[in-house]
């Protein structure tokens, strides 16, 4: 399970995520995203509580990372995933 806490600090909204993030929750973390994007605010995701990462998760983010999409508290075993990660 995926927990996601939203932060609001002056122009950014950090989403701090917690649990397994896996195909399952992308839904609700797309959503996520898109709710802070329509407030005008500039999104970053904060990993360090994230236990779990799977493929399709890893491709999320790294697609997320090249729409604007800051990467925080990211576990340095998988930042070389995210960036090694094609364009879709």
């Amino acid at each position: 399970m995926l927990r996601i806490d939203i932060r609001l600090d002056n122009g950014d909204a950090t989403l701090a995520l917690a649990g397994k993030c896996n195909g399952t929750s992308l839904g609700e973390l797309r959503r996520a995203i898109e709710r802070v994007r329509r407030s005008h605010k500039r999104v970053v995701i904060d990993l360090s509580e994230v236990t779990l990462l799977d493929k399709p998760s890893l491709q999320f983010l790294a697609a997320q990372t090249r729409e604007d999409v800051t990467l925080t508290n990211c576990p340095e075993y998988i930042q070389p995933w995210i960036y090694r990660e094609p364009s879709q």
